[in-house]
């Protein structure tokens, strides 16, 4: 039997980005820095519910720390299932992005997100979905985080 044209899209593999944000959680201090200067610079605010990196704390586990960004999937499962296109992938740095003036705000990239908590968010507000684009190649939590647990790696 013939896979739908759905499933074939799921198994797509796609080109790398041409960058993506390294996490050390053993360095990582909790401080939301990140959060705060990701909603700040994209939204004009510090919300951290606003952010496109999300800290995940666990203080049963000896206060873990580890900051979750879009891990810019070779196969993306959000990229196939948006139905107007708004999730795609950027010309100059690779990265999957959502144009959020064309997103209907369905939310199927979110449940098609390989990784829980996804790393995709909806800003109820706006009614859109959004994610890391990371910032041009410039990512700002990584310019401002006090410690170095977040790293910008530039693939060749």
């Amino acid at each position: 039997m013939a896979k739908s044209s759905s499933s074939r899209l799921k198994d797509t593999t796609v080109a790398p980005s041409k960058g993506n944000i390294a996490v050390n959680p053993e360095i990582c201090a909790g401080c939301r820095t990140c959060e705060a200067v990701c909603s700040l610079f994209k939204e004009g605010i510090s919300n951290p519910e606003l952010s496109r990196i999300h800290v995940f704390k666990d203080e049963l586990d000896g206060y873990r720390c580890e900051p979750q960004p879009c891990r810019q999937c070779v196969r993306p499962g959000c990229l196939p299932v948006c139905p107007t296109g708004a999730l795609h992938i950027d010309a100059v740095t690779g990265a999957r992005v959502i144009d959020e003036k064309i997103c209907d705000g369905c939310q199927l990239c979110i449940l098609a997100c390989a990784f829980k908590p996804p790393r995709i968010r909806f800003n109820a507000l706006k009614k859109v979905c959004f994610k890391c684009d990371l910032c041009g190649g410039e990512p700002q939590c990584v310019k401002f985080c006090p410690t170095g647990a977040l790293t910008y790696r530039v693939k060749e």
